[in-house]
């Protein structure tokens, strides 16, 4: 099997048409179909139920799916590298976030980066939290830049801390809270909460719970939700509080929240730029001796 021919099955699997598929790679139906089969011979195993419209996939189809894209992606990466070997040029330095304040932080980084290595490209790629350290060590990016929490522990990973800092109490107009310039965390917990799902934040999550009830508190969380837009609207309009890091930017929401700070809080923020101990990436070199 050739990896390249990988992507015909990626295709497939997301638009679930033999014909669309077919289109998208410039080969006939009866080629595409054909190479489905030998890659379900191969494994003995059945990827897609072409009984049904449109075509499901089975379970195992589903797992070589995810596989595939891991192979895919990592194959994309070493034509790309060897296309920049010929031409000895920086390959890109490939860069995963997970929220606005990792953003907010490469922007006091990366333009001086640039001036000094101005032909380098940069490729941004916005991940969960909970997704960092298997990009690292799954080699689908080069560094993330992030909340420390998900790779901070690992064996396989080093990490150098670009920004630290203090949580803050997010409010919206009419919440009792809301005139308070600062509050106890003991008053804090006796409100509903909301925050970012396990899903979107990983082990933040369960970290948040185990300091608050090491302080002998047990946090009202209850609403979770995927992205930090809905978690907004719910803190304006459903009278939740949520939490963001103080160099978040939220000017954009004006006065419609207020940003409140929680006295003798135990919960702290580390912004970190992640990295594969076996990366041997010389643009990842160079940013890093830029950022020390």
């Amino acid at each position: 099997m050739h990896i390249e021919k990988l992507k015909c099955y990626i295709d497939l699997y997301e638009c679930r048409n033999f014909t669309e598929t077919a289109k998208k790679n410039f080969i006939s139906q009866a080629a595409l179909s054909q190479f489905i089969s030998s890659l379900e011979k191969q494994f003995g195993l059945q990827f897609f139920d072409r009984n049904v419209t449109p075509i499901q996939p089975t379970s195992a189809g589903t797992t070589f799916y995810e596989e595939s894209k891991i192979l895919y992606q990592q194959y994309l990466i070493a034509v790309e590298r060897m296309a920049r070997e010929k031409e000895d040029t920086m390959p890109p330095l490939r860069i995963a976030y997970s929220s606005p304040v990792d953003i907010q932080t490469l922007i006091t980084i990366i333009p001086s980066f640039k001036e000094k290595y101005p032909d380098v490209e940069l490729q941004l790629n916005k991940i969960n939290l909970g997704e960092a350290a298997d990009y690292i060590n799954k080699s689908l990016c080069d560094i993330v830049v992030s909340f420390s929490t998900e790779f901070i522990e690992e064996e396989s990973i080093k990490y150098k801390i670009l920004r630290e800092g203090e949580y803050l109490a997010i409010v919206g107009k009419g919440h009792d809270l809301f005139d308070k310039d600062s509050i106890a965390i003991k008053e804090l917990y006796q409100y509903p909460l909301i925050m970012l799902s396990k899903a979107v934040i990983g082990s933040m999550y369960d970290k948040m719970v185990e300091r608050a009830r090491k302080e002998g508190y047990e946090p009202i969380i209850e609403k979770t939700v995927d992205n930090v837009e809905t978690e907004m609207f719910s803190i304006i309009t459903e009278g939740f509080i949520g939490f963001c890091p103080e160099s978040q930017n939220l000017a954009e929401y004006g006065d419609d929240i207020r940003l409140i700070k929680l006295e003798d809080s135990p919960h702290r923020y580390i912004v970190a730029a992640g990295y594969s101990k076996s990366n041997t990436n010389i643009t990842l070199k160079k940013f890093l001796q830029f950022i020390s």
